[in-house]
């Protein structure tokens, strides 16, 4: 916080109520029940479960992630998976850190999700392959691409 901003050091902390959680245990935030996954990527990265407890809809939150079989499973039978889907091919050395298009379709059918909805896709890639890719794995066409004011209703 700069000289001069009108912030003092602890104007931040002051705006947010911070209250930590043991990711195993999941949270309750409202009428929503968050859970949590850790999944494969160059830095500690947990998955989210999103679950409406009155409707019992549920969105579930890949992040980065290496292709993991933790991921579909906790993502089974998710309403709306959302999953990054950033590499045109795996990584050639190294530990891998993120999904292709067609890996991000395989965790989605292996998932038995409802909906595919690809983000983090690099803007080098062409939309329509990176659709295609992830339909192709996924075996349907409820597969899209996030895209800035999307809203996609469960």
């Amino acid at each position: 916080i700069g000289a001069g901003s009108g912030m003092g050091a602890d104007h931040i902390a002051a705006a947010f109520a911070l209250e930590e959680y043991d990711p195993e245990e999941g949270l309750a935030i409202g009428p929503l029940r968050l859970r949590f996954c850790a999944v494969p990527h160059f830095l500690p990265t947990q998955a989210v479960d999103i679950a409406s407890q009155v409707t019992g809809r549920r969105m579930t939150f890949s992040a980065d992630s290496a292709p993991s079989e933790a991921l579909s499973d906790f993502a089974r039978g998710t309403d709306l998976l959302l999953i990054e889907a950033t590499l045109p091919r795996p990584e050639r050395e190294g530990p891998r850190g993120h999904l292709t298009p067609g890996e991000a379709g395989e965790h989605g059918r292996r998932a038995e999700a409802g909906r595919l909805i690809l983000t983090h896709v690099s803007d080098e890639l062409d939309a329509g392959w990176v659709r295609r890719e992830a339909v192709q794995a996924f075996g349907s066409e409820e597969v899209l691409i996030a895209s800035d004011g999307a809203v996609f209703e469960l």
